[in-house]
């Protein structure tokens, strides 16, 4: 290692990781409802949820 670095300087330990978007897709009303109702029973089925 070289004595005119600085420990953990390299831009790999300094990176965020930050996600980046790459797209976007409005959802209707109806789908996300039913998606909802999908999620809410595999909680219920994996006993997640208790209703």
């Amino acid at each position: 290692m070289s004595e005119k670095k600085k420990p953990f300087s390299d831009p790999r330990w300094n990176d965020t990781s930050k996600p980046k978007v790459i797209g976007y897709q409005e959802i209707s009303e109806e789908d996300r409802a039913k998606y909802e109702k999908l999620s809410k029973e595999h909680l219920k089925k994996i006993g997640v949820l208790k209703e």
